[in-house]
This record gives C-alpha cells, structure tokens and sequence, in this order.
C-alpha cells in the first residue's frame, strides 16, 4: 500500500512569485554540487550542522500506532528532514525508538563526529514537559523551546488523552486525569518570567551539549514577543504562522518583514524556521528566498498520517478476516522512501539553481500588488496589472 500523494496535487499558494533564470548574457559554468546544508552558531560559538532547511515540526504522534510513528519519523529524518519527536512518543519504556539511536555515515551522508552520527532531531520542549526524559537531549540537534501554546480540537489550550497517554505511557484502564484532556501550562514552569527566559536557555545548551537551542513563537503579538525573545539570545526563531489562516501575499510578508525585524535588532545572525502550514515545494523555496532560513513541512508528511490512520480505523472497525490487519511499517517507510523523496529532489533542485544568483535576482511577479507588498522585480510592467 502506498499513499498517491504526487507533486502535482500539492495546491501552489505562491504562484503569483515566479523563479527568476540568470540573465541573458550570464556566462555558462559548471554549477558547483549540490549542498542544502545549513550551519546554525549556538550563543557559545559552538555549530550545529543540518544536511537540510526542512523539517516536521509537530507531528501528530499520539493518532498512530508507536511501531509505525517510529518507522516514518527515522525513514523522514534519513532524507535529511530533522523531525520533532521525544521518545515517548515513538517507543515504550522499555523500547529504544530508531529515531533516537546512533546512525550509520552511509544512512545519513554525515562524517565520523559523534554529533553527527544522529539523524536530525528536534527534541520539543513543551512548557509543561510532559514525557520529557534525560535521553532526550542526547543527541538532539534543536531543543525547541515552545512558549506558544497550541489549541486542540476542542478549541482548549489543552492536550488530549491520546497526548498524555502516550507521553506518561499510562495504562489504557487507569488514564490520566481520567481519560479526560489536561490543561496545557502557559509559560515554562521553571522560568519565572520572560526575562529569566536566558537563564533556561543556558541551561538547556548545558543539557543538550551539541544541540541549538531555538525558541517557537506564536504571530499574535510578534513584534513585541519577538524583540523580549531575542534579549534571551536564543540560537534560533520558530514562527509558528500555521496558526494564522493567512492569505498567501500576507504570508509572503510575514516572513520577509519578520527577517527585516530580526536584522534590524541586530539578530541577522538567528536563524528563522517558519511553519507556514499547507505549501507545496515550490513555495518552500520561495519562503526562503523571502527571509526564511528553514521551513516546515508538515503538509507532505500529514497524508502519510492519514493513510496510517485510515487503516488503523479499518482494523479497528473489522471484525474476522481483514486484509486490514493493522498499519504495516515498511509500507509507510516505503512511501517516505519514494514520494517524500521526490518532493525533497526537487526542493533541493530549485535551492540549488537559486543560490548562486544575486540578491534580487531570484524572484520576479506579474503582479504589481505583489511586487509593491514584497519590493519584488515586476515582469508585467509597462503593463500595470493591479491584480
């Protein structure tokens, strides 16, 4: 079984910002090799290496079985995607999950250094820590620091006992809170205040010795959460904008003026992870070459979620013989393998093609509302088109 999610489905909401081609009279050279890897520089000079700007930021973990959520998150993160996951949320106490185990060089393309030899992980530290353990750190490339809360389906700033169950790997007959969903905490319970906001990030480069450790933010008040952030000196900005129903000039923007705020703070340095919500691959390329510095991509991993789910619940809900036996993992690794893969090539392609032209010569519009909003090159002129 595979899930048919191809390019081609994925819905462009950036298609009004078109790829620029070198100039005309551009001399014709052999590109160098292709190279996505970023390098982000913690507070204390150390570097962090990734083989690539993409990764899974929140994966729905607690919908689908533990042996198949463990399957795809190492599957993703060997092409390089650095996945958000704790250990609790891909194996059992006594289980050690593929994600969180040393990594041969011929799996993930990285040299001998013990830091390297991790596939990418982000370890998501949530403000209540639930199924947070000391192994989580070893090994983990970010530390996300998630001072914004997230919604679940109720509309409650609270987590669903599906979440907690499989965090505090509690027994299906003695659930916490009763089965019911828990409260999420608003604010890191060890710091007092935003402005002891360094102190906890100090002490997670500790705990993390090789990890960068970022800070996600929510949009709502960005420019004034931004600014009390970055006095913290975080090794990193995630901006969560998939909270956001934003139209997709306004998401052009949020991004490029939120990097031109971090610049003019005199945080050009900090790298900024965006998660936009639904993209296609185009438009991850694009919001790099607008000011972001990584994007997430959920929205291609999210189908692979519901086919899983899909036949978790045909099991479940069949009686005698099924051919739904329950979710088979190295079906889904397979999918990873061949679709993902291909939506990652052409990223990769198109980061690649981009990079070596000039400053405002990547992107171009036929719009002239696009190009006033984004200070974009305007291919429509003389023609004024206001659409």
């Amino acid at each position: 079984m595979q899930a048919d999610i191809g390019i081609e489905s994925m819905n462009e909401r950036l298609d009004k910002i078109c790829f620029l081609p070198p100039v005309t009279d551009a001399p014709w050279v052999g590109a160098p090799a292709d190279d996505c890897s970023i390098r982000i520089e913690r507070a204390d000079g150390k570097q962090v290496s990734l083989q690539m700007p993409l990764f899974w930021y929140d994966p729905p973990w607690a919908e689908i079985e533990i042996d198949s959520a463990d399957a795809i998150a190492a599957a993703v993160a060997r092409l390089g995607v650095a996945v958000s996951a704790l250990r609790s949320d891909l194996g059992t106490v006594e289980s050690d999950p593929d994600l969180h185990q040393i990594a041969s060089d011929e799996r993930t393309g990285h040299g001998s250094e013990e830091a390297d030899a991790y596939l990418p992980r982000i370890m998501p530290y949530r403000p209540e820590r639930y199924g947070v353990s000391a192994q989580d750190f070893d090994g983990a490339a970010v530390v996300d620091v998630r001072l914004a809360m997230r919604r679940n389906s109720t509309g409650r700033f609270a987590f669903t006992p599906e979440e907690i169950g499989r965090w505090e790997a509690t027994q299906d007959q003695a659930p916490l809170a009763g089965g019911g969903w828990v409260p999420a905490a608003s604010f890191p319970p060890d710091v007092d205040g935003m402005e002891n906001l360094d102190g906890k990030l100090r002490q997670l480069r500790v705990l993390a010795a090789d990890a960068a450790v970022f800070v996600s933010i929510s949009p709502f008040r960005v420019i004034d959460e931004l600014a009390a952030v970055l006095k913290s000196r975080p090794d990193g900005i995630i901006l969560r904008l998939n909270e956001l129903d934003l139209e997709a000039l306004d998401l052009a923007q949020f991004v490029q003026q939120t990097r031109c705020l971090m610049d003019d703070q005199g945080a050009g340095h900090v790298p900024l992870w965006v998660v936009p919500g639904k993209i296609s691959v185009d438009d991850a390329v694009k919001l790099i070459a607008l000011g972001a510095n990584a994007v997430a991509v959920d929205s291609w991993c999210q189908e692979l979620v519901n086919e899983i789910r899909d036949v978790q619940q045909n099991a479940g809900s069949s009686s005698g013989y099924s051919p739904y036996s329950g979710p088979r993992a190295e079906d889904w690794v397979e999918w990873v393998d061949y679709d993902l893969f291909g939506h990652i090539e052409r990223f990769a392609g198109l980061l690649h093609a981009m990079r070596y032209q000039a400053p405002g010569q990547k992107l171009a519009t036929l719009s002239k509302k696009w190009a006033d909003a984004l200070s974009l090159p305007n291919l429509n002129l003389p023609f004024q088109s206001s659409s």
